[in-house]
């Protein structure tokens, strides 16, 4: 199974470690291609990492970031995952980095997927740099335990770049990339932190053939390495 786990004392020492990770992808592709792609998670665990690239001299004007999903909610809504990008990242010497938005100001997730996959299409794979984060209940991106739409998404093989969660999960229906979307790149970064999700993580590595944590999924995929970066 093509993952290591390196642990980092706190989450300072954590943070840093991804944006060292997250800047040398960024500045291989921009080398490679004269462009760069970088797949981010919402929540809170980004947030540092976000400051950080944000005061960080860099060719920002060659990145485009992409949301590994989206809430159904405007961009000004305190809990869209574009409007914590556009607050945490995009600013000082980051702000001229581009945004790809998965929402649409139409009232189902599902009623946007076609104009979103041909906007997600543009984006030239392998992505450059993918930086998810895990929830308690094992979920990445918006693929959670429990729900009908989980299953397909986690197919490796499936071609689609996009699922929807049209009922709520946490409180919105949701957009977000499929597992073999996320894999699709040089190598998986995946933030763990504090004690809980620490618990969670090696559970699923315990019982990895088992889809008991959507996380093992990624886990145990045979296409991309998984660098999974740990802390309290």
């Amino acid at each position: 199974m093509p993952f290591r786990e390196t642990e980092y004392a706190d989450r300072a020492a954590l943070a840093a470690a991804l944006v060292e990770h997250i800047l040398a992808d960024l500045g291989a592709a921009i080398a490679a291609t004269g462009e760069a792609s970088l797949v981010v998670p919402g929540g809170s665990t980004p947030v540092a990492v976000f400051e950080r690239l944000a005061v960080t001299e860099f060719p920002w004007d060659e990145v485009t970031v992409v949301p590994c999903d989206e809430r159904w909610v405007p961009t000004d809504h305190p809990d869209s995952n574009e409007g914590l990008i556009r607050r945490h990242l995009l600013q000082g010497k980051a702000r001229a980095a581009r945004v790809l938005s998965l929402y649409r100001p139409v009232p189902r997730p599902a009623d946007a997927l076609p104009d979103v996959t041909r906007a997600l299409a543009v984006i030239r794979r392998p992505f450059s740099s993918v930086f998810l984060g895990m929830g308690e209940d094992g979920h990445f991106a918006s693929l959670f335990p429990g729900r009908a739409e989980t299953g397909p998404a986690l197919d490796l093989d499936s071609e689609g770049l996009l699922m929807v969660l049209s009922e709520p999960a946490k409180g919105h229906p949701r957009i977000g990339l499929t597992l073999s979307a996320l894999t699709d790149c040089s190598h998986v970064l995946l933030a763990v932190a504090g004690a809980e999700k620490r618990i969670v993580l090696k559970r699923a590595i315990d019982n990895i053939k088992l889809d008991t944590y959507p996380i093992a999924a990624l886990l145990r995929q045979p296409r991309t390495p998984v660098d999974i970066l740990s802390g309290a």
